[in-house]
């Protein structure tokens, strides 16, 4: 590890610079390597998409609805397609939701029963299944490891995306 080694990234590659010997390299990003990265009010969302065009705009409109959309393009749409978005993504927040309050109750269900594998008590907390969808899950998807794939197929049983979702070209 070199100490004088300085390395900073701009938006068109990585710049690494040798301040011992005053030299530096210059490695402009490929396309493939790029990942896909969207802007939002005060923070950016990063995101590696497997989905072709098609299913990354549906996909995109679902679950993030009208932001995901640039202003100018928003214009030019007409009033029920922009109602359509907005009734597809609160849909698919509520989804989304529940999908993060089952994953995380089956995680503490697991967790308790491994701390507690004899307790009677934690034995019938487990058997008691559902949800209370009012309440909202803070977890994040990435601490709950669910991932794109795993959201549109749960968006796709739910009919928030099209039944042939994984078969559009």
């Amino acid at each position: 590890m070199n100490p004088n080694k300085t390395i900073s990234a701009n938006s068109k590659g990585i710049t690494i610079n040798f301040g011992d010997v005053n030299k530096h390299k210059f490695v402009y990003y490929n396309n493939q390597d790029i990942i896909k990265t969207r802007k939002f009010d005060k923070y950016q969302v990063t995101e590696e998409f497997g989905f072709n065009k098609i299913q990354r705009k549906l996909y995109t409109e679902a679950v993030y609805g009208l932001k995901a959309i640039p202003n100018e393009v928003l214009m030019e749409m007409r009033v029920q397609t922009i109602r359509n978005i907005q009734l597809k993504h609160n849909k698919a927040k509520e989804v989304i939701n529940n999908y993060k309050l089952e994953v995380s109750n089956t995680m503490v269900d697991n967790f308790l029963l491994k701390l507690f594998p004899k307790s009677p008590v934690v034995k019938k907390m487990v058997n008691v299944k559902g949800i209370d969808s009012s309440s909202t899950c803070i977890l994040s998807l990435k601490d709950l490891k669910i991932n794109s794939k795993m959201i549109a197929e749960r968006l796709v049983k739910y009919n928030v995306l099209p039944e042939n979702f994984f078969n559009l070209v």
